[in-house]
């Protein structure tokens, strides 16, 4: 049965244009806090006392604390009594309502420490498309958790009585701050996640979800229409995303992005 897709019409990944071959691919991304899936890590080939079995399929679910995300890997922090030994085989599982993507993989390492215990494992894609669903999953955690200061001196200031702050990733994600005075409360934003992005102004009571043009991505000012379909899924990409927003991101602005999250 193949894996269920969070995105239908958005974030396609044909052939993984972005994804399988930029740095993108080896970078770990801090996953934030609360992740909006339920993790579950099956050791297999043990039983809850650590001991090896026979049966492959064998193994005792731990349910754990996501630290970060590759597009190769991830890391997990689980309870102490957790089993487990580098080159040992495992199941990572997403879940959230009626979503379910499981993983297999490889442990790489497990470290004990006095209250937990951290594992870190690369993944096994059986298929084209359970490596296209996980992609879906860890997009809005690389989108948030990329995202750094833009110099001041390098913002052009260029809205009449607004002050202007941005943040980018080494892609093409973008968060676009407007204040009307410096430190101020924020009076609009526009928030670009690659080949889409939402925007938000004083008064609105949610945001606005929009295309950017290929040659121009993350353009507040030129935008491509979506249908309903698909915006209701850039929506769904700015909840997951913003969860993520890295510790650069100030935390009046986490604040608001996260109170409009629907």
């Amino acid at each position: 049965m193949p894996p269920v897709l969070l995105f239908k019409k958005i974030l396609s990944f044909t052939g993984f244009g972005g994804w399988a071959s930029d740095k993108r691919k080896a970078r770990r991304y801090v996953v934030g806090h609360p992740f909006p899936f339920k993790t579950v890590l099956a050791i297999i080939g043990h039983d809850s006392e650590g001991r090896s079995v026979q049966n492959d399929q064998a193994g005792v679910d731990w349910a754990g604390r996501l630290v970060n995300l590759s597009a190769s890997g991830a890391s997990i922090q689980l309870h102490s009594a957790a089993p487990g030994a580098r080159g040992g085989r495992c199941r990572l599982s997403f879940s959230r309502n009626d979503y379910l993507l499981t993983i297999p993989g490889t442990l790489a390492y497990c470290r004990a420490y006095p209250q937990y215990r951290l594992c870190g494992f690369s993944f096994t894609f059986p298929d084209f498309e359970t490596r296209k669903a996980y992609m879906q999953l860890l997009e809005p955690v690389s989108i948030a958790a990329s995202l750094a200061p833009v110099e001041a001196s390098r913002v052009k200031q260029d809205t009449a009585d607004l002050h202007k702050e941005q943040y980018k990733s080494p892609t093409a994600a973008s968060l676009t701050i407007w204040r009307r005075t410096r430190g101020g409360p924020v009076h609009k934003f526009d928030f670009g996640m690659n080949d889409y992005g939402v925007r938000w102004r004083e008064g609105m009571a949610g945001v606005e979800s929009y295309g950017a043009p290929p040659d121009k991505r993350s353009t507040p000012t030129t935008v491509v229409r979506l249908t309903e379909a698909q915006q209701i899924e850039v929506r769904w990409l700015y909840c997951l995303a913003v969860p993520n927003l890295a510790k650069a991101v100030p935390p009046d602005i986490r604040k608001l992005l996260a109170k409009l999250v629907a």
